[in-house]
């Protein structure tokens, strides 16, 4: 049940990626010290079968590794690899280390006649999908060539060869010619229904293609990227020409097809099932991606005007800065063609400005996960901008290691207030959808070094496998981790966060309206404060008009302590007589006119008579009398 989101994660990784060599306005920065030492001691590649992991029953008093390269990091690097063997379909291998998965989905593609077992599980189900699976690979590819040496301190290469190659061979398979691609195995409509073991996987498992006559432009580019940056792995990296120049030619067909089928169109058009978790927004920043690999890997110039024509389609009204997703890869565009044309004649000024206006909207934003729109101007020196990008990436590590405000490293199997309930049907050991939260009672495995998704917007989390949103897990997530922690395996003098932390989330006050109550509260204070003000202001300017209505009001009062004064003077018993004749006065009504003693004695309002006319003038209207 795999929704559209962004990887954060994959922006941090892109910044440390561009902090190693796509800002290079001066030859003599070193992006990262050169790393000699080797690993002093073994790696166990061994792993417990038991239901939980255990953990250190202390937390250290600093960060300070107690070695190089830190095992802690070296750990992590193993465990985010030791996921996509977790996610692994079809028939297993011999040294598979994860012994809690089964053979599955042996009969994928059986319904259009060719074989399409194997690959990875997208994220908790059985579906498989191309859109996210080529992201995943070129972005592990990448954080492999960047920081390749990393892998070799943690003795990891092998595990590296094994994940990508797990992949590639799948997407060999789902490129069975030059003019089809096939992008979806499963319904989503079964899969989502369904939450049990690898064993009993439902039916159907249909399988999708896009192709020359129904083209999906976006995949087929985003597939030509995999191809490509995996390409360059093997031949740079891991000494695998053969497989390399495979890989290439796969790369070049797929680009061809993406650019000459028509209409150039996204591919839920063609296969709408995707729909359901996968759909593509456009198709052009898939063009600028797949061109910008094929010119890493070709230096043929051709590529990179391609690339560069692209993102100018992209750009005709502003620079796009939107974060990085599987969708949108407009921001790593710019810093892949930044890095690749240092010390060429394509245009490397331009992409070097795209890459740090994108770097500087990126680390400008004011909060995790929170990114601004529009950039800033770039006043810094290039070492500067280094540094500010670097730590960005090392802010995201560390929140996703424990430094947030749950104390929450978002790994499963690394300490003891990681997740323990991840969205994934297999590691739950549970059987039915409707017991999905309750049935086991605990997770069954442990799904080592799986990312989920982690907290929401107020960094809240919630461990609950149902909510897939915070708690699954997907190839997408851990792509580009798998970089990071290459990049702290070769560069990092302390252990993650977590290393301090004691076990316990700590309890945070709630969220009303999306703010703390401790927000409220000073709202409300605020608002108090703000009304006293106010009304101080509006006093003073008003200081006359009290002053003057004080006043009156002191001498009414002054007035009705005479009256009482005289009152009390005259109430003694010497002047009764006199008291009862001033009150007899004050009581008496006034004399009134002779004509008027016959009315009121009669209980009428007395009328004054009207005045007379002149005997010989006209009688007015306004003088006649009343009735």
């Amino acid at each position: 049940m795999k929704a559209a989101g962004y990887s954060l994660w994959a922006v941090g990784a892109s910044l440390a990626i561009f902090t190693t060599g796509a800002l290079a306005q001066d030859n003599s920065i070193t992006a990262t010290p050169t790393v000699t030492a080797r690993p002093t001691l073994p790696v166990s590649k061994t792993w417990p079968t038991a239901s939980a992991p255990t953990y250190p029953d202390q937390p250290r008093d600093t960060q300070e590794s107690p070695s190089f390269p830190d095992p802690e990091y070296v750990k992590l690097l193993d465990y985010t690899l030791l996921f996509f063997e977790a996610q692994r379909s079809g028939k297993l291998p011999p040294d598979q280390r994860i012994t809690w998965r089964n053979d599955s989905a042996l009969n994928d593609g059986k319904d259009v006649g060719i074989d399409l077992s194997g690959g990875y599980y997208d994220a908790g189900d059985y579906l498989k999908f191309i859109f996210p699976l080529t992201f995943a690979l070129s972005q592990t590819c990448w954080g492999g060539l960047e920081f390749y040496e990393g892998y070799q301190l943690a003795d990891e290469t092998k595990y590296l060869d094994q994940m990508v190659r797990w992949g590639m061979d799948w997407l060999i398979k789902a490129h069975p010619n030059n003019n089809t691609l096939f992008v979806q195995v499963g319904v989503s409509e079964v899969d989502n229904n369904y939450w049990g073991p690898d064993t009993h996987i439902p039916l159907p498992r249909n399988s999708f293609q896009v192709n020359n006559t129904h083209p999906g432009t976006d995949v087929m580019a985003d597939a030509a990227a995999a191809f490509a940056s995996c390409s360059m792995l093997y031949r740079d990296k891991l000494n695998d020409t053969a497989y390399a120049n495979i890989l290439q030619t796969h790369a070049e067909s797929l680009f061809r097809l993406a650019e000459t089928a028509t209409p150039q169109q996204v591919y839920q058009t063609v296969v709408p099932a995707v729909t359901c978790c996968y759909a593509s927004s456009d198709f052009v920043d898939e063009l600028a991606w797949g061109a910008a690999w094929m010119y890493k890997l070709t230096k043929n110039t051709l590529y990179a005007q391609k690339a560069a024509r692209y993102i100018d389609q992209l750009n005709i009204r502003s620079v796009q800065t939107s974060p990085v997703t599987w969708d949108d890869k407009c921001g790593i565009v710019y810093i892949l063609m930044a890095g690749a044309t240092v010390g060429t004649v394509d245009n490397n000024e331009k992409w070097q400005g795209l890459a740090e206006e994108f770097a500087q909207v990126t680390v400008d934003a004011p909060k995790p996960c929170s990114f601004t729109k529009d950039g800033s101007s770039i006043s810094a020196s290039a070492q500067e901008n280094i540094d500010r990008y670097r730590s960005f990436a090392l802010g995201q590590i560390n929140y996703l290691l424990g430094a947030n405000p749950l104390k929450t490293p978002y790994i499963v199997g690394v300490h003891h207030n990681s997740p323990i309930n991840p969205h994934s049907a297999p590691a739950s050991g549970g059987i039915s959808v409707d017991s999905i939260d309750t049935f086991p009672e605990k997770e069954t495995y442990t799904i080592y070094g799986a990312l989920v998704g982690g907290p929401d917007k107020n960094d809240r989390f919630e461990d609950h496998r149902s909510d897939w949103r915070q708690n699954e897990v997907a190839l997408d997530y851990n792509a580009p981790f798998n970089g990071l922690m290459a990049y702290q395996v070769m560069t990092s003098k302390l252990s993650p966060p977590y290393v301090t932390i004691p076990a316990g989330r700590p309890d945070l006050p709630p969220i009303l309206n999306g703010m703390e109550v401790w927000q409220i509260i000073l709202i409300v204070i605020g608002s108090i404060f703000v009304a006293v003000a106010i009304g101080a202001i509006v006093c003073y300017r008003k200081r006359e008009q009290i002053r003057t209505w004080a006043a009156a009001r002191k001498q009414g009062r002054v007035d009705n302590n005479a009256n009482k004064h005289s009152m009390k003077n005259l109430s003694g018993p010497h002047n009764r007589n006199n008291q009862e004749a001033v009150v007899s006065n004050l009581a008496a009504p006034p004399p009134l006119p002779n004509g008027q003693e016959r009315a009121q004695s009669q209980g009428q309002r007395p009328v004054p008579a009207p005045p007379l006319p002149s005997r010989n003038g006209p009688i007015l209207l306004e003088d006649a009398q009343r009735m």
